[in-house]
Order: structure tokens, then C-alpha cells, then sequence
């Protein structure tokens, strides 16, 4: 008589946590909660210490305010973005808070603090330039000694190539954007057109910016391949920043010629 043995099957599983009990192999980002409270926690300067002493400025649907710290009675200029205007200018305006919180250069304005309110106003507290900016002292001052312009050029090229070397294109060089102090130091401001690219090599296929100061490629990017070097593009409304200012020189001229207007009319020549 034969004897049939059933083979036991011995349960080898091994029971697993939950994923929720898993501990991560690698830290996580904090969450957008923390991130604020961080944010929240490190401001040195609260905005209810501001007093607005007076406005510097509109545009790009916000107000620039010259104001001072309560506590210090240091002065600084804090541009206000009310009710965060439109799609648009808020995404400009959190990509300027972007860049400026990853420049540290003397060629670049300063930002100290950024503020936003529960009803979506958004605000920059940048340091102060009390000249204004060369377009304005320009217009103030008339014209330029060639040192003078020699010295502004350099700071303004030592700042190009700070952004540069960060992968950072500004897309909206001209006088306007360019702050000075009494000093004649000159500082590169303005980011909310700029972009970060992700390598020096890379192409750039955005085409804001004013379109005075814009190169030439920038208008037709059919003709381009839809790209065109940033890098390169900042340089182009440099020279014509800088034609302005040779053009303001130019006393023994009996007119004044317009190298911005002549350089956004070539590029069109083709359509007249």
C-alpha cells in the first residue's frame, strides 16, 4: 500500500511596509508650504517697515516706489507689481525674482527682499540708484566725455559677461534698463524679459524685447530657423545703446541721426 506525502509549501514572503512608511533613499525637495515658511522666516526686512517717500517710476503694470527701512533710514527703490497684474507680467515678474535671487554682481542691481500679499501684489525691494538711469541722465546731462563713455561701456560689458557666464541672456539692454548711482556706477536691471539657458551654446527662440534695440534676426525668425544666439543679441542693443550716446556727441552734425530708428527700418527695407 502506498503512502502519499503532501509536500508542505513553506510561505517565504516577507511582509513589505506600506509605501507611505518607506523612507526615501534620497532627501525631498521641501513642499511649497515649507519653501514659503522658509521664505517667510529669513526676510530681514519686513514691509510693514517700508515708508514710501515717493514713486520712481510706472510701467509693465506696476509702480516703482523709492522707500525707506523704518529701522535703518537706508533708502532703497521697491518695484510693486499691484494685484499681480495679468498672466503675463506675473510670469515676468517671478522670473525677474528668479534671476535676481541667483546674480551677485556689481554690474547687476541688488535684490534685498521680495514680498507677495494673499491678494496676489507682488513686490521687489532692490537697492537704490539715485542718478536714475542713462536714459534719463542722457537726457539731464546732454552729452558724454569719451572717458565717460568708455567707463560706462566697461561696466556694462563686465556685467553682460557676469550674466553670460551664468547661462543668463537679458534680451532688453538699452538705456532705460540701465541704472546708475552718483558714483557713475552702472548697473544692469530690468530681468523680465531675460532667459536661462541651459548651455552658452544654446539657441534662443524668444522674441521680446524693445524692438529699437532688437538685432536683426530677431525680427524674421523664419529666415533664422525660429533661433538665434542671445548671447550675442544682447550685445547688438549694447551697440546700439552706445550708438545713441555717440550720437548725442555729435555737435558738429547740423542733424541728428536716430541709430535706433535707422536700424529697425533696415531690417524691414525688404517690405518698402
Amino acid at each position: 500500500m502506498a503512502i502519499v506525502r503532501h509536500q508542505r509549501h513553506i510561505n517565504l514572503r516577507l511582509a513589505l511596509p506600506y509605501v507611505t512608511d518607506r523612507r526615501p533613499r534620497f532627501p525631498l525637495p521641501p513642499s511649497a508650504s515649507t519653501t514659503t515658511a522658509v521664505a517667510a522666516s529669513t526676510v530681514t526686512i519686513p514691509a510693514t517697515e517700508l515708508e514710501r517717500l515717493g514713486v520712481l517710476g510706472h510701467g509693465n503694470g506696476g509702480t516703482v516706489y523709492k522707500v525707506q527701512d523704518k529701522c535703518t533710514s537706508k533708502i532703497y527703490a521697491l518695484k510693486v507689481i499691484h494685484d499681480g497684474g495679468d498672466e503675463t507680467t506675473r510670469r515676468k515678474v517671478y522670473k525677474e525674482i528668479d534671476i535676481l535671487r541667483k546674480t551677485d554682481s556689481p554690474h547687476v542691481v541688488r535684490c534685498y527682499e521680495t514680498y507677495e500679499k494673499p491678494w496676489g501684489e507682488v513686490a521687489i525691494l532692490m537697492e537704490y540708484m539715485d542718478a536714475g538711469n542713462l536714459d534719463t541722465l542722457r537726457r539731464k546731462k546732454g552729452t558724454f566725455s569719451d572717458p565717460e563713455l568708455a567707463d560706462i561701456t566697461r561696466q556694462i560689458l563686465k556685467g553682460l559677461s557676469y550674466l553670460h557666464g551664468n547661462k543668463i541672456i537679458h534680451l532688453d539692454i538699452k538705456p532705460s534698463n540701465l541704472l546708475v548711482n552718483d558714483k557713475m556706477q552702472v548697473k544692469i536691471a530690468d530681468f523680465g524679459e531675460s532667459m536661462i539657458m541651459d548651455r552658452t551654446s544654446d539657441l534662443c527662440n524668444s522674441y521680446v524685447g524693445t524692438c529699437a534695440y532688437m538685432s536683426l534676426e530677431r525680427f524674421d525668425p523664419n529666415a533664422n530657423g525660429g533661433n538665434y544666439n542671445g548671447f550675442l543679441a544682447d550685445i547688438w542693443s549694447l551697440r546700439v545703446t552706445l550708438m545713441e550716446f555717440f550720437n548725442s556727441n555729435a555737435k558738429h552734425l547740423n542733424f541728428k541721426l536716430n541709430f535706433s530708428k535707422i536700424f529697425f527700418y533696415s531690417t524691414f527695407q525688404k517690405h518698402y
